[in-house]
C-alpha cells in the first residue's frame, strides 16, 4: 500500500484554492523568466516548493509518522508594463482565497498550522519583462510513514 503524500495533497489543494484567482502551475519560476513562451498569460501564479524540515520540538521521532514543515512559495508573476497594481490585487486575492486558521487547507488531513512568512516583491531584472511577488506559505503537518 502506498504511503500518503501530504505535500502533494497540499499542492493540489492550493491549486484548487487559487485557480479562481488566476492560472496556477507548479514549477520553478526561473524557468518562466527564461522562457519566451507566448502562451503564458500576462499574470499568473507559480507554486514553487521550498524547504522541508522535520519538526521534532523535543519529541522523539515516531515509527508511523513524522511532523514536518514545508514552505510553498506562491509566486505571483506579471509581464505587464505597469505590474505593481496588478500584483497587489493578485496578492490580496490570494489572501482572500487562503483565509482561515489553516490558510484554506482544512481539506488536507494532518495540517496543524499554516501561515505566510515575509513577502518579497521583485521588479523585472534589466532586459527582462517578468516582475514577481513571492508569498512564502509555511505549513506544518504530520506525514504518515506507513
Amino acid at each position: 500500500m502506498p504511503v500518503r503524500d501530504v505535500q502533494s495533497e497540499i499542492i493540489e489543494a492550493l491549486q484548487a484554492l487559487l485557480s479562481p484567482v488566476a492560472r496556477v502551475e507548479e514549477g520553478d519560476v526561473r524557468s518562466v523568466f527564461d522562457a519566451e513562451d507566448a502562451s503564458y498569460p500576462e499574470q499568473f501564479i507559480v507554486l514553487q516548493p521550498g524547504t522541508t524540515q522535520e519538526q521534532l520540538g523535543g519529541h522523539p521521532r515516531m515509527p508511523r509518522s513524522v511532523p514536518e514543515q514545508v514552505v510553498i512559495n506562491i509566486v505571483l508573476v506579471s509581464k505587464r508594463r505597469q505590474y505593481a497594481a496588478g500584483l497587489r490585487a493578485l496578492r490580496l486575492a490570494v489572501k482572500v482565497a487562503t483565509a482561515g486558521q489553516r490558510c484554506g487547507l482544512e481539506t488536507v488531513g494532518g495540517i496543524t498550522a499554516a501561515g505566510f512568512q515575509p513577502e518579497t516583491p521583485t521588479p523585472p531584472a534589466d532586459g527582462r519583462r517578468w516582475a514577481a511577488h513571492v508569498m512564502p506559505l509555511q505549513i506544518t503537518y504530520v506525514q504518515p510513514l506507513q
